[in-house]
C-alpha cells in the first residue's frame, strides 16, 4: 500500500534523490509543489510548477517495480485536485490517452512562455502533445 502526499519544501532533495536514481531529467526546486506516492520508500513522484499565470504538471516517474498498478493515475489525480487554476502538461503522444482518461485534453492555446519551451521541446524532436485541464 502507499500514501499520496505533496512534500513540504525542506523534503524537496528527497524528490532529486528519486529521479537521479532512476536517472530522469528534471529537477525540484523548493518553489515547486513536489508531490510523491511512498510505500516504505518514494515509489513515483511528480512536480507541479508554477510557470508565470500557470501551472505545469512536469517530471512524472513511476519506479519500473511499481507501474501498471495505478500509481502514476493516482499520483496526478491527487496533484490535479488539490489545485485551483488550469493546469498544463506535456505528454509524450503515446501517452495522450492515459492523460486523457484523467481529464486533460489538448491545449488549444497556453500562455507564451510555455509555447515556447514546447516549441523548443519539439525542435529536440520529442513527440509530445500540450494539454490541459481547465479549472
Amino acid at each position: 500500500m502507499y500514501s499520496v502526499h505533496c512534500l513540504e519544501p525542506i523534503t524537496v532533495p528527497l524528490v532529486n534523490k528519486f529521479y537521479k536514481q532512476f536517472s530522469v531529467r528534471g529537477r525540484a526546486n523548493k518553489q515547486d509543489q513536489c508531490w510523491v506516492a511512498k510505500s516504505d520508500r518514494i515509489i513515483a513522484a511528480c512536480r507541479v510548477q508554477h510557470k508565470g499565470e500557470a501551472l505545469f504538471l512536469s517530471t512524472v516517474f513511476v519506479d519500473p517495480a511499481f507501474r501498471s498498478q495505478g500509481v502514476a493515475r493516482q499520483l496526478i489525480v491527487t496533484a490535479v485536485a488539490s489545485q485551483h487554476c488550469s493546469i498544463f502538461t506535456f505528454a509524450y503522444r503515446d501517452l495522450e490517452p492515459f492523460y486523457q482518461g484523467l481529464g486533460f485534453e489538448r491545449a488549444l492555446s497556453m500562455p507564451e512562455h510555455l509555447s515556447i519551451s514546447f516549441a523548443n521541446y519539439v525542435r529536440q524532436k520529442r513527440d509530445i502533445v500540450a494539454m490541459c485541464i481547465y479549472k
